[in-house]
């Protein structure tokens, strides 16, 4: 008949699901989808229900997307105080506003740019947050960045902020550059602990003990009154049993700075009386003065095609406490 429904025949639930098997549907756009909405809504502040406060800058929320990829706003007391007082605010200190921002918009999208111009203020950002993927990626970036005239700068940035794969790259950077390291600024800016830290190691590519001489006096040089007193501690750390003969007593001998000082005059002695015995009888005299250096030298790498490098900036440690909630410490 014309305009008649065909009726399937009755058949029960379960043994339709048993004719027909299952099917399992996998969006492959669902999170993409989830995460757009979800921004829409933050663009237009709705159903946000946090505010981060930093500089000037007011950031819009939604606690969970937070939660989701920053253990820092997982943390139980931060939790706590927001559900008891109800109030929405998380006040951020000393750290980048920037920075913050397009963490959040990460937290959004998964997309982030690093850069020359933002890793300086977004490595300490992503600390602060516990984000330990674009920690990663900072650190990745400054390690291609790497250069005589920045590892310094790079390795006091990681130890203040405990990159520990960063700290160790740059150090060994500056291990195997130390004779062009030893000529940039930042070499002669460097407080004396990371000087004796640097000029003590048993890594240094150097071609023979008085290059570390030389680049140790002339930090003491770039500022007499002030480094005068480090003198002895800086000299202690140079194996002068090491040195030329010659260089031993016609340089480091009449060095004023070596002369003035009674410990210094110590060290010098001892060198003299370390290269005037016979080699058998050395072995009494053994020590980190007299040990030689055994530089770890980086593989070859394959030629690659030239490219020009931008200009490289100088990184220097910062503050590493940034959080002064008003509800928790944040170590």
């Amino acid at each position: 008949m014309a305009g008649s429904i065909k009726r399937f025949p009755d058949v029960s639930a379960s043994e339709f699901s048993s004719a027909s098997g299952k099917t399992l549907y996998v969006s492959d756009k669902h999170h993409q989808d989830i995460l757009a909405l979800l921004c829409e809504l933050r663009r237009n502040n709705e159903l946000c229900d946090v505010t981060i406060l930093v500089g000037e800058r007011q950031i819009f929320a939604h606690r969970a997307v937070l939660a989701a990829c920053s253990p820092y706003f997982r943390r139980p007391c931060l939790l706590e105080a927001l559900d008891e007082s109800r109030q929405t605010d998380v006040t951020l200190h000393d750290i980048d506003e920037t920075a913050v921002q397009d963490l959040v918009d990460f937290a959004y999208t998964g997309k982030i740019s690093i850069e020359e111009r933002n890793v300086q203020t977004l490595l300490p950002a992503a600390c602060l947050l516990q984000i330990q993927e674009i920690q990663d990626n900072c650190c990745d970036f400054l390690k291609k960045q790497l250069d005589p005239s920045n590892c310094l700068g790079i390795r006091s940035f990681a130890d203040a902020y405990s990159c520990r794969d960063l700290l160790k790259a740059a150090n060994r950077f500056a291990h195997q550059n130390f004779t062009d390291v030893v000529v940039s600024e930042e070499f002669l800016l460097l407080p004396v602990a990371q000087l004796v830290d640097l000029i003590q190691s048993d890594e240094l590519n150097v071609r023979n003990e008085e290059q570390v001489y030389q680049a140790a006096v002339s930090w003491l040089r770039h500022d007499v009154r002030e480094r005068r007193a480090h003198v002895a501690v800086v000299l202690e750390n140079i194996r002068l049993c090491l040195v030329a003969s010659k260089f031993l007593v016609n340089t480091v001998d009449h060095e004023p700075l070596v002369k003035s000082d009674k410990r210094c005059r110590e060290i010098v002695d001892e060198a003299k009386n370390y290269q005037i015995l016979l080699p058998a009888e050395r072995s009494e005299m053994q020590g980190p003065r007299t040990r030689p250096r055994k530089p770890m030298l980086a593989k070859p790498k394959e030629p690659q095609p030239k490219v020009p490098q931008p200009r490289i900036p100088q990184y220097w440690s910062q503050s590493s406490r940034h959080c002064d909630c008003s509800y928790c410490d944040s170590d």
